[in-house]
């Protein structure tokens, strides 16, 4: 006889809460700076949806129905902890769809739902909080909780083939005209017989999502002041979360939230010959006992699990702090260098790119040159200033100090996330198996070897847009050849040290060669940088900032770091004020630094013009009236096989510019400078040298004039002098 089911009264949705909700989250994401991203919202089919979700906060018990309600147009019944059911909380979980795992209609209730559509459903099949994200153990889904390991749980698999498992009974029924039977069905979950066929119709899928929270910190903050103000006797476990969580809904984070594609449930009912026994028989199996140990659904609830499991994973969001913290605990040595360290992360973002996972935080994809030229790059700068303030780590004098009792002993589970979050960054990309298994490879190499693979790496890209610029810009009988404009390196194994040298505006490195063949030959390391829009055509030029020309010293930096163990840098002319620009930025790199005619001011006064000039053509191209624009003035060069013959009006500007900023950025400058003037540049004024010496902050500075009356003194009757003073003041710093 069928058993009387029992009342299962519909969701007691409150839409005003509901808004209410939504409206108050959308007040504190913004008011926060909370970023919530959503990816893959396409993948969701137009059917019932069973969305399985990872759980690390408590948050996301708010976040994903607030998500799916906005971008997917469904507000969701929530499978929550007992724990949320009591008081006026629990009368609030009730009217916002959660329902509790003690519920006794629990799998009825969900079930009903998904098939007839009525919400979407929501289960964290983790079951609790992970806050170690440690889940994968010797290749098996084993999650961590305060008690042990176990298995995640498999009821979301069980749930959503229970629910297909009806709808196939359904059309069976409907095929044999069991009307009896199908009204059975009906009432048990509380739908009305004549929607049998509609419910049939549908099919059941399940959705795995995986959020992502970027950065992740314990920090102080309101609502860990307001829990340590009014609770007594606040446990370790309160204050941590408290710390963790506060700080992500008051100083804001990135949140991805990735929506995998859907995975069929019917294909499942297919796995085995005794669930379609089961589905032919004179069973209804109805009550969720039937089921839950039946031997065929049994092992398919867990093949479920591990298929729902290694999606949830496999798409999580990699960010910055997820590469530093895998590394940082991967080194077998305390110490380490932190050149070497940022070495690795740049190389670990290229092997990421190259593994083909498509989801990393959207940061990872730009330009990340300003991790190893010691600029400042801001989510380094982030994790390490954390990392230093937890005691994690500490530095000195170049060297990574890792804190040996924080990453060796066991750390509680309820307080791993404010005791060792670099632990549980690395954990949360591990199941990422082809990213980890470069990672670990990387993790092997020495780091002589790293540091020539960076090497390589630049000298490859400087080497690239150099042939790609030249092919692009070449003009038939007005660029030089490729030989003139190309960047070179010259190493030598006769010392450990180096030079940088930069050109000069409207040039190439060959007007830098005859200095760095002098350099070698007194046993230097030498690299000649290429700028931007050099040593190709004019065109190339008025295509370029002066920005452009800074991150080309930027990679003559990375390689010279990367060669040397010490290093100057010189400048001639446009490079003189970029090299003193790079010393601005990165105060005590430098063994010292050369300025050689560096254009603080220009014999030409109409350049001050530039700025209207350039305005204006920028109206006549919004215009489309291309004969009013000067773009070009005639240039005539003292080394006409090396500079243009047309000067870009743009570049003046750029120049202009870029002198500006360099001035203002002089005091900041404390490593040893040389600042060399010709007595009667024609092109820069020669009150230049005094002026840019006057704002040096450095103590160790030297001004020297050289007689000349032409502006090129690295060539010519003055070089071999400009050598020499050179020369000295290179023994002066290294020695």
């Amino acid at each position: 006889m069928e058993k009387t089911p029992r009342r299962l009264p519909a969701p007691d949705i409150s839409n005003t809460m509901v808004r209410s909700i939504m409206i108050a989250l959308e007040v504190i994401f913004k008011a926060s700076g909370t970023d919530v991203r959503v990816h893959g919202a396409q993948n969701v089919p137009d059917q019932p949806v069973l969305y399985v979700v990872n759980h690390f906060t408590r948050m996301e018990t708010i976040i994903m129905p607030y998500v799916i309600k906005k971008h997917l147009g469904k507000f969701p019944l929530s499978l929550a902890d007992a724990a949320f059911f009591t008081g006026r909380l629990g009368q609030i979980m009730n009217r916002v769809g959660g329902i509790s795992t003690a519920d006794q209609n629990r799998d009825t209730t969900l079930i009903r739902a998904l098939l007839t559509g009525s919400h979407p459903v929501i289960i964290f099949p983790e079951g609790r909080m992970i806050k170690d994200k440690k889940i994968v153990e010797r290749g098996k889904y084993l999650i961590n909780t305060a008690t042990g390991r176990r298995p995640p749980h498999t009821g979301a698999g069980r749930i959503a083939l229970r629910c297909e498992f009806i709808r196939e009974e359904l059309r069976i029924l409907s095929e044999r005209g069991d009307e009896e039977a199908i009204a059975s069905i009906a009432r048990h979950f509380h739908f009305d017989p004549t929607d049998a066929a509609s419910v049939a119709g549908k099919e059941t899928f399940i959705v795995p999502v995986n959020i992502t929270y970027f950065p992740v910190r314990a920090r102080d903050n309101a609502v860990s002041r307001l829990v340590n103000r009014f609770v007594d006797d606040v446990t370790a476990r309160m204050e941590e979360e408290a710390q963790v969580e506060g700080s992500m809904v008051m100083d804001g984070v990135d949140i991805d939230i990735n929506l995998g594609r859907p995975i069929e449930v019917k294909k499942y009912l297919d796995a085995g010959f005794g669930i379609r026994r089961m589905l032919t028989d004179s069973g209804l199996y109805l009550d969720p006992g039937d089921l839950k140990h039946a031997a065929p659904f049994k092992k398919i609830y867990v093949k479920m699990m591990y298929e729902y499991m290694h999606a949830i994973y496999s798409m999580t969001t990699v960010n910055h702090d997820h590469l530093a913290s895998y590394i940082i605990t991967k080194y077998r040595k305390s110490s380490f260098a932190e050149s070497d360290l940022k070495n690795r992360i740049y190389l670990a973002i290229l092997e990421l790119m190259k593994s083909g996972i498509a989801n990393y935080h959207q940061t990872l994809g730009h330009n990340q040159i300003h991790l190893l030229c010691d600029d400042v790059h801001e989510k380094y700068e982030s994790f390490m200033r954390d990392a230093l303030a937890d005691k994690l780590l500490s530095r000195h004098d170049g060297l990574i100090t890792k804190n040996r009792q924080r990453f060796s002993k066991k750390i509680r589970f309820h307080t791993i996330r404010k005791d060792n979050i670099m632990e549980v960054l690395k954990n949360e990309i591990e199941p990422l198996g082809e990213l980890t298994k470069r990672l670990d490879r990387l993790m092997l190499l020495p780091a002589g070897f790293i540091r020539r693979k960076i090497r390589k790496h630049f000298l490859e890209i400087d080497r690239r847009t150099f042939e790609t610029d030249y092919e692009r810009y070449y003009i038939h009988e007005e660029s030089k050849p490729a030989s003139i404009g190309a960047p070179f390196l010259w190493r030598s194994i006769r010392s450990s040290r180096g030079v940088i040298l930069v050109h000069g505006y409207m040039a190439a490195p060959e007007e830098i060669r005859p200095l760095a063949r002098f350099l070698k030959h007194k046993g230097y390391s030498v690299y000649g940088a290429r700028l931007r829009g050099h040593g190709t055509s004019p065109e190339d030029l008025a295509a370029q900032s002066w920005p452009a020309w800074y991150e080309s010293v930027n990679r003559a930096y990375i390689i010279m770091k990367n060669t040397a163990k010490s290093f100057a840098i010189i400048g001639f002319s446009t490079g003189a004020g970029l090299a003193l620009l790079q010393a601005a930025n990165k105060p005590g790199r430098f063994a010292g630094i050369v300025s050689i005619n560096g254009p603080a001011r220009l014999q030409n006064t109409s350049a001050r013009y530039t700025p209207f000039v350039v305005g204006w053509n920028r109206l006549m191209s919004a215009l489309r009236i291309r004969r009013a624009r000067l773009e070009y003035v005639e240039n005539r060069p003292e080394n006409p096989h090396i500079n243009y013959t047309r000067n870009p009006v743009s570049g003046v500007y750029e120049l202009d510019r870029l002198m500006k900023y360099v001035k203002s950025r002089l005091t900041g400058i404390n490593d040893p400078v040389l600042v060399i003037q010709g007595s009667d540049d024609p092109v820069v004024n020669p009150i230049s040298g005094a002026e840019l010496f006057s704002l040096l902050g450095s103590a160790d500075k030297q001004l020297v004039q050289v007689a000349a009356g032409h502006h090129g003194i690295l060539r010519g009757d003055v070089s071999e002098d400009v050598n020499e003073k050179v020369l000295a003041f290179l023994k002066s710093v290294f020695y």
